[in-house]
């Protein structure tokens, strides 16, 4: 089960809107840990500080070093960032952390206008490939006007994992 929170919502209220439903439509890779903890905050760029503070607490928590948690909040920003440009309006930014025993894997996901939010060989995917072990896109569903949701998913290896 996923520890969801949405911003300005009473604890303990799960918010189940069009984006999740398209998110678990689209099936997971993976299942996600017990510990996994899902964020969703109005895709505005105010609401970037509370997302890379839950980034940090998370990887702090999971004894991450120090120079991976602050790669990982740098890495999360541009992801972020990068989301919220290019969101619809009224859209929501989901964060999903999720530690796992070798890993902790990240999934920043919107409904965007468009899908070349971050493309590979971008100066974006280059920033997020030399902060993070790992950067895979997804998108789901699509809207006749070409947006969709889009999201981006990002792997950081435990110090004592192998690489």
């Amino acid at each position: 089960m996923t520890n969801r929170l949405r911003l300005g919502d009473n604890l303990g209220h799960t918010m189940l809107g069009d984006h999740m439903a398209d998110a678990e439509a689209r099936g997971e890779k993976q299942q996600r840990g017990d510990r996994a903890v899902e964020l969703r905050v109005a895709a505005r760029l105010e609401n970037l500080a509370v997302l890379r503070t839950l980034v940090g607490a998370v990887g702090t928590f999971e004894d991450l070093d120090f120079d991976a948690v602050a790669d990982l909040r740098l890495a999360v920003d541009e992801v972020c960032t990068r989301l919220i440009r290019s969101a619809t309006p009224e859209a929501t930014l989901v964060l999903v952390v999720d530690p796992r025993d070798d890993e902790l894997v990240v999934e920043a996901s919107t409904t965007c206008q468009t899908y070349d939010v971050v493309t590979p060989g971008s100066f974006s995917w280059h920033v997020l490939t030399s902060l993070t072990d790992g950067v895979q896109t997804f998108r789901d569903g699509s809207q006749p006007e070409g947006g969709g949701v889009f999201g981006i998913t990002l792997t950081t290896r435990r110090a004592g994992s192998t690489r």
